[in-house]
């Protein structure tokens, strides 16, 4: 018996602690067709969830406040996909990027620098 309320005393803590950390619904409740894109800090997309049936994006703004947007206007579509190209060439950027690698030229110096990759064989 010992057993059986411990394990229920368990559950109901673990189920308060988790409805604490979603809040079991939506965050937005009133959405905005657009904000000055200059104020924006970042953006976050939600995609629906077990407690939320809809797509959800929220933006910081530079003063630190949070603005719903309508996830089907044109100005939230802009917003993420300029977030996505950013992604992408920062990913591209990380890729590309080789250190630079020391030689001895032939005219015996070292420490000079040269921009080509380094070859594989």
């Amino acid at each position: 018996m010992n057993a059986v309320i411990r394990a229920v005393i368990l559950l109901a803590c673990a189920a308060i602690c988790t409805s604490r950390i979603t809040d079991g619904h939506c965050r937005c409740v009133k959405t905005t067709g657009s904000v000055n894109p200059k104020l924006i800090r970042t953006v976050k997309s939600y995609d629906p969830r077990p407690y939320c049936n809809k797509k959800e994006v929220i933006v910081t703004l530079k003063d630190k406040t949070e603005q719903c947007l309508d996830p089907d206007g044109e100005f939230t579509q802009a917003v993420l996909a300029t977030v996505k190209m950013q992604r992408e060439l920062h990913v591209a950027r990380k890729k590309s990027t080789t250190t630079p690698r020391t030689t001895t030229g032939s005219t015996g110096m070292t420490g000079t620098t040269t921009s080509t990759p380094p070859t594989t064989t």
